[in-house]
């Protein structure tokens, strides 16, 4: 090494384990976060079929009377 430059950084051995893992982790992290936003999903549709329900049976009630 000369004078003025940098000595070399050594990083730590990562084991195939470890990024097995990392891996691992993040694709959970990735799907729970896929199931969250679908179940939010699936609530708006639902509180939109809620209300179409309810419209049609006041509009099905009101053509009763």
């Amino acid at each position: 090494m000369t004078f003025g430059e940098k000595p070399a950084v050594v990083s730590p051995v990562i084991s195939f384990n470890n990024v097995v893992d990392d891996a691992c982790e993040r694709l959970m992290e990735r799907q729970i976060k896929y199931s969250i936003r679908h179940i939010q999903e699936m609530e708006e549709r639902l509180s939109c079929i809620e209300r179409e329900l309810d419209d049609f049976l006041s509009q099905r009630g009101k053509g009763l009377e």
